[in-house]
């Protein structure tokens, strides 16, 4: 801190009687509050390095996880299903799971199904659902004891640590009718064509098969967060935390493509982890309101949202930026522990 002048005994200060310092005091304190700036900045940007990391899974975590996926689709085998492959893909690939696992963590695994041995759900009008509910009453079978339920494009199993979400897909080419790619996705396949990828079960409001290419979006992001010094995926991680914290007013998914479209569209260029992550913030309640696209065929990401879920996630994403231009202010001025409670009061008890 600077030097204190001392006050004369009118009560007046030297501010007050327009007395100014001399040059090398005033400079002398001028130096001292940018360095308290800086060190604010430093502090900060740590805390927020150490949320994101702290709020991922751990390698433990995952190789259970990876294991949990070969049983299930071992058991799937079991009963009679005809599968080509199968991946696990969404948070569990990107990196962006985020920890403490409980039940409803979830890992997301594609099974691709032989189209010749299971053409009833690759050619028939009612493929989808019929497809959906033949793996739930399998996957029931071998999992008596367990939560079993169909979830608009998946069957999930409910273990004690965490969910496993199984997508029965075919290749694109094989289904019937499947939802077209946008034209301009079609503009974002080079040498590949994009009837080269997968097509999942969508029964929001009816069914249909819909496309999905794992792999090749896991290029993409991985070439973003890249680009991005891994900002991508720290941002992704530590707003899926945020709405965990919040109730999750958005599904995680779609919290992870607002921040890929954030990278795309909206990303400062040399900008630090937490200029990011409150950058984002302050996005987000615009982002909520606006269509979200997967970013391979373009699906609507955000179409199972009611303008009334929209609004109030928007609110919850708008009080938390104003809480962050707060703590931004509070950091400006050197007050680290106060600019810290009041990220702990966005982020939760994690942010330290």
């Amino acid at each position: 801190m600077g030097k204190r002048t001392t006050t004369p005994k009118t009560g007046r200060g030297a501010a007050a009687t327009g007395v100014r310092k001399p040059p090398r005091e005033q400079e002398t304190l001028d130096q001292d509050t940018s360095d308290s700036a800086q060190e604010a900045e430093r502090e900060i940007e740590e805390s927020h390095e150490e949320y994101a990391e702290d709020a991922e899974i751990t390698d433990r975590q995952a190789k259970d996880m990876q294991e949990r996926r070969e049983n299930v689709v071992d058991n799937l085998k079991e009963e009679g299903l005809e599968i080509e492959e199968d991946h696990i893909y969404g948070s569990v690939m990107q990196g962006t799971m985020t920890g403490p696992m409980d039940e409803d963590s979830d890992v997301d695994v594609l099974v691709v199904l032989d189209a010749e041995e299971h053409e009833q759900w690759a050619k028939d009008e009612n493929g989808p659902r019929n497809a959906l509910n033949a793996v739930k009453r399998k996957l029931e079978k071998k999992y008596p004891n367990q939560e079993v339920y169909v979830d608009r494009n998946v069957v999930a199993v409910k273990f004690s640590d965490f969910t496993v979400e199984v997508a029965p897909a075919f290749r694109y080419s094989d289904v019937r009718n499947p939802d077209p790619p946008s034209k301009s996705a079609m503009f974002g396949f080079t040498q590949e064509n994009p009837r080269d990828g997968y097509a999942i079960p969508d029964t929001y409001g009816g069914q249909s098969w819909v496309g999905t290419n794992p792999r090749k979006f896991q290029s993409m992001y991985d070439a973003v967060n890249q680009n991005n010094e891994g900002n991508l995926q720290k941002v992704a991680v530590s707003a899926k935390k945020w709405n965990e914290e919040n109730g999750k007013p958005v599904n995680s998914y779609h919290m992870v493509m607002m921040a890929y479209k954030y990278f795309q569209n909206d990303a400062p260029a040399n900008a630090s982890t937490h200029e990011h992550m409150s950058n984002f913030m302050k996005k987000l309640p615009q982002y909520v309101h606006e269509k979200t696209k997967e970013p391979v065929y373009e699906e609507r990401i955000d179409r199972g949202m009611s303008r009334k879920e929209k609004r109030k996630a928007a609110q919850k994403a708008w009080k938390a930026s104003k809480k962050i231009e707060e703590a931004e202010r509070l950091k400006e001025e050197g007050k680290t522990q106060e600019a810290k409670e009041k990220y702990r009061e966005v982020y939760g008890d994690g942010f330290r």
